[in-house]
């Protein structure tokens, strides 16, 4: 990772090769598209397509930089990118389990807010 970067800049492009990571693999069941998509330091990873006689259209990944924190909105990953995160050098106090409550936040090693 360039360290001439600023800490905003560096935290957006790895939010970029986390999602773009996961767009590529391609669902074992149906005739299923993963899509990543960035704008305004917001990064989803959405799946649609069909599964059978069953659409699918859903938000698997939401990922938000705020503050220079990763606020982690929604993670239906198989092993949650959290690791992935902490494995790209972000620090624990970096990463916001948004997807909790508030007070069960401070429950965890991760940030509050």
């Amino acid at each position: 990772m360039d360290h001439s970067l600023s800490k905003l800049e560096r935290y957006q492009a790895i939010a970029q090769d986390i999602i773009n990571d996961y767009a590529g693999y391609k669902p074992s069941q149906g005739n299923i598209e993963l899509r990543a998509i960035a704008a305004q330091d917001s990064y989803l990873l959405i799946s649609f397509g069909w599964n059978g006689e069953r659409r699918v259209h859903s938000v698997i990944l939401h990922l938000r930089i705020v503050d220079d924190k990763f606020w982690l909105e929604r993670d239906e990953t198989e092993e949650g990118i959290t690791q992935d995160l902490l494995d790209r050098g972000v620090p624990h106090q970096d990463i916001v389990l948004a997807f909790y409550h508030p007070e069960d936040r401070k429950l965890t090693e991760f940030a509050i807010a």
